[in-house]
């Protein structure tokens, strides 16, 4: 599929009846939506090399999450 040129598309666009021009901004709109980059995970490894926790407080950190990751939730 070779190249479409702007002025191209600007004069295909033009010629458009307006719920047709509306139609076409709302699928640039979902083009522009969809190629949004996805945020990525934080590495762990890059933080705690920026870090000022040693690694005992981080062992305390990990120690008190397996504590509240046993908690069960009260059942409605």
């Amino acid at each position: 599929m070779g190249s479409v040129s702007t002025e191209t598309i600007i004069q295909k666009f033009e010629i458009l009846p307006e719920h047709a021009k509306r139609e076409v901004s709302d699928f640039i709109d979902f083009l522009i939506q969809k190629k949004k980059p996805v945020k990525k995970k934080i590495d762990k490894t890059k933080l705690l090399e920026i870090s000022y926790w040693n690694d005992e407080d981080i062992k305390a950190i990990e120690e008190a999450g397996k504590v509240i990751n046993k908690w069960k939730p009260t059942a409605f």
